[in-house]
């Protein structure tokens, strides 16, 4: 199993949070969830692989898998806020009664189906709860979903993640390029220093076409190499190829 390594911008955790949001409101129509309660909130880093109360819900790749906080645990939280009604109270539809924990469960299980329709994801049969899978972190994008103080966390990994905010693929699904073959093909401009000269303002001033100037410089005495950045490359002579002239690399600068 190969996971993408993937930077996700403020921008596109939005996008992705709204487009989660918008794929659950028929969801909280149906569980009768107060919109003023409920929202979405995404970022780049996801939660830690190791507990195992994670649940599949599409594929099991990096283009295609996406990981949420099983249904038997989002449950005891999600249960205040679909299922408590301060108007009765009645033992079983309170917070933690046995008929909230089921509904609960089952409006945690039909969050899932409401994003596998509205993505068009591929459901998964298994749904025993499971550790979230190391390489995710390297490349997912978390979201988390809010109803109230329930808190109910979706990892998209990158190829949904991509999907989702719209990101192009294709810029994802060409082979990386070795960094010394992409630096190779950078072109630079190089400066050649020779030792610098002092003048009087007034020499400066009255120079004429066909003046020399001798600067301290001997012939024999390497001159530098610069960079664009001005650091240093190499210690080089004069020279001359063919009707050019040129320079001819003595050492790497030190």
């Amino acid at each position: 199993m190969t996971w993408t390594i993937a930077w996700w911008t403020q921008a596109e955790t939005e996008l992705a949070a709204a487009a989660v949001k918008g794929a659950l409101q028929d969801w909280c129509l149906q569980w009768g969830v107060d919109p003023e309660v409920f929202r979405v909130e995404s970022g780049s880093r996801v939660a830690t692989a190791g507990s195992a109360g994670w649940q599949c819900v599409t594929g099991s790749g990096d283009r295609d898998g996406v990981w949420a906080t099983h249904p038997d645990v989002a449950a005891r939280t999600l249960a205040a806020a679909v299922c408590d009604d301060e108007r009765d109270a009645s033992v079983v539809s309170r917070h933690g009664g046995a008929l909230s924990l089921s509904a609960a469960r089952q409006g945690a299980r039909e969050m899932l189906d409401a994003l596998r329709a509205h993505f068009d994801w591929t459901p998964i049969d298994d749904d025993q709860p499971r550790e979230l899978p190391a390489g995710l972190e390297r490349g997912g994008l978390g979201v988390t979903i809010r109803v109230g103080e329930a808190s109910f966390q979706l990892i998209l990994s990158a190829g949904v993640a991509r999907s989702v905010t719209g990101r192009v693929k294709e810029a994802f699904g060409k082979p990386l390029a070795n960094l010394h073959v992409v630096l190779g093909q950078r072109a630079i401009v190089l400066s050649v220093a020779l030792r610098s000269v002092r003048l009087e303002v007034g020499n400066l001033c009255s120079l004429a076409v066909g003046d020399v100037i001798a600067l301290d410089h001997r012939l024999d005495e390497p001159a530098t190499l610069y960079a664009e950045d001005a650091s240093s490359v190499a210690h080089a002579h004069l020279s001359r190829v063919g009707s050019l002239k040129a320079i001819r690399l003595e050492r790497a600068a030190s």
